[in-house]
Order: C-alpha cells, then sequence, then structure tokens
C-alpha cells in the first residue's frame, strides 16, 4: 500500500511564493501561498479565505514579516497572536508552524532587531500552541558568505543555496 504524501501549506512573502518547492520537497505536496511584498497584517486579512478553498493541510508553515522589518515596523508580531489561534480554530488537525525570520542583512549589515523579532515569535508560537522553526542556526552554519552564500546580493532573497538549507529543514521539521 503506498503511503499517503503529506501536505504543507505555506503562507508567508515572497521568500515562501518564490521557492521552486515541488523540486526541493518532492515527497511533500506543497500549497504555496505565498504572496511577495506582504506584509504580517495583510496575511492575517487573507487567511481565512485561504483556508476556506483548501482541505485541511496536514502542516501549515508561516514566514512572514520579512517586509515589515525592512520597513522597521518592529511591532508585527502581535499580529501573530490573534492570527495563530484563529488558524488553529480553522485547521483543527493541522500542525502550525511559525517559521522564523531569516537572518537575512540589508547593506551588508544584519537588520536590526532580527534577534529580538525571532525572540518575540518564538514565545508566540509557544503561547499559541504552535511549533516553532528557527532558522539561525542552520543558516549560520550552513552557509557562507562567499562560498555558499544563502542569500542573493540584495541580503534578503534567498538564493538556490539558501532555499536548499530551508528545505532541508522543513523536511526534517515535518518528519
Amino acid at each position: 500500500m503506498k503511503k499517503r504524501q503529506k501536505t504543507l501549506l505555506m503562507l508567508g512573502d515572497s521568500l515562501a511564493e518564490w521557492g521552486d518547492w515541488e523540486s526541493l520537497l518532492p515527497e511533500i505536496s506543497i500549497i504555496n501561498r505565498g504572496c511577495a511584498g506582504e506584509m504580517v497584517e495583510e496575511l492575517s486579512a487573507r487567511v481565512a479565505a485561504e483556508i476556506s478553498e483548501l482541505a485541511e493541510p496536514d502542516h501549515i508553515l508561516i514566514l512572514s514579516g520579512t517586509n515589515n522589518l525592512l520597513m522597521s515596523n518592529t511591532w508585527f508580531p502581535a499580529v501573530f497572536t490573534s492570527m495563530l489561534p484563529r488558524l488553529q480554530l480553522m485547521c483543527s488537525n493541522s500542525t502550525i508552524t511559525l517559521n522564523s525570520l531569516m537572518p537575512m542583512s540589508f547593506n551588508n549589515q544584519l537588520l536590526e532587531g532580527l534577534a529580538e523579532i525571532n525572540a518575540k515569535l518564538h514565545d508566540i508560537a509557544e503561547q499559541s500552541n504552535c511549533l516553532f522553526l528557527d532558522m539561525t542556526e542552520p543558516f549560520t552554519e550552513l552557509c557562507l558568505p562567499i562560498t555558499r552564500p544563502c542569500f542573493l546580493d540584495d541580503g534578503v532573497h534567498l538564493s538556490s543555496r539558501g532555499y536548499q538549507v530551508w528545505a532541508r529543514a522543513i523536511a526534517h521539521h515535518i518528519e
């Protein structure tokens, strides 16, 4: 008997949208609902409509906040305190994971407040009984600025290597 393929709904910004997930995670059925340029509050506004159109996925992974942080909006984690419980009500059989923001840089400087934002996101996920996927360590260990860069020249968007590192962490996390 063939094993049923797990489904993963990805919600978030361009980092989620632009991944070639079918190639990166061929053993998982990906429903990609990333939206380039989107802020957390915009994701929160559309999440119910996205969920209502789908059969309930096994897993939901959210990576959002990159654009908020780039616009110096550091209050966005508070939006997750209402969004995550709503998602849990709509998808009570799904495992929900909040992904950390990637250890990105802007003008060759690590974005100010990134560690504090990720700590807040971790706490919010924990308080909401959701899982948290911290990408800081995988990117720190597996990405070298010159020989194995995980980011494109803008310091924000992921290179092929960055997507490979993220996909490997997602696959391990889902197992």
